[in-house]
């Protein structure tokens, strides 16, 4: 029979070695639970972890009381073809930008199938642009005008959810200068990527189904002219157009 002196300490050896793993088992849980997202009116939302051969399958869309619901789900394909459901989210940004409002999402590594089945109400008006392999470069979802959003990482199986909430903000009238040339995604894309431009026209490429555009958004006509000037000096054919910020373009 041990002593009680060390019955007691032996005791409290095991009460602490107890109270050390229950506080090592709550610490990890208190990593792995997502902090609730909060909407955002500038910036983007970032997360994901790399993963292979996953498809976007699904883009859903809810309507609620003062925010519309976007879901996208994925999959994972299989060696036989087929596709099961994903239990990992891919690495993904969503970006908030303005003129025109709206939200860009990419996806790393992700194919677009292209029987992509999407919800028809109540939805959001948006562009996939693919590369040649196959894998989606960037989704285009536009906004009727200012908004605040966030992301959700919904698991078993992983989705993402994008909450969309308009805002009741000032539109400001703007200029773009446009480049007037007629282009495919992917031509515009390597256009603008792989070009040179004169110092402070840095455009951005639209997708509007079979309209493409290139364009830079600036907010006065002054800075738009000299910028027009500029490309046409340097061989571009532009054009200035003046619209709301929450109008689309148009050729």
């Amino acid at each position: 029979m041990l002593p009680v002196e060390n019955g007691v300490n032996i005791m409290l050896n095991r009460i602490a070695i107890f109270v050390a793993c229950l506080l090592a088992l709550l610490l990890v849980l208190a990593a792995a639970e997502k902090p609730p997202a909060e909407f955002l009116t500038v910036g983007r939302f970032d997360g994901g972890t790399a993963t292979d051969n996953v498809a976007l399958t699904a883009v859903r869309f809810g309507g609620h009381a003062d925010y519309t619901r976007m879901v996208l789900d994925f999959a994972t394909r299989q060696d036989n073809g087929t596709y099961v459901d994903a239990n990992t989210h891919p690495v993904y940004s969503v970006e908030y930008r303005e003129f025109p409002y709206r939200l860009v999402i990419k996806l790393q590594d992700v194919l677009f199938k292209p029987d992509l089945e999407v919800a028809a109400k109540p939805a959001l008006p948006f562009s996939v642009v693919a590369r040649e392999d196959g894998t989606i470069k960037e989704m285009q979802v536009f906004l009727e005008g200012p908004a605040a959003f966030k992301v959700i990482e919904i698991d078993d199986p992983a989705k993402l959810s994008i909450d969309v909430k308009p805002l009741n903000a000032t539109v400001p009238t703007i200029y773009t200068v446009q480049l007037t040339g007629n282009y495919t995604a992917t031509e515009a894309f390597s256009l603008v990527e792989r070009s040179s431009f004169p110092a402070g026209y840095d455009p951005a490429v639209l997708v509007l189904g079979d309209l493409v555009v290139v364009e830079q958004v600036i907010l006065d006509p002054q800075t738009a002219s000299m910028l027009d000037a500029a490309l046409r000096e340097m061989g571009y054919a532009s054009v200035i157009n003046e619209r709301r910020g929450n109008e689309l373009p148009q050729r």
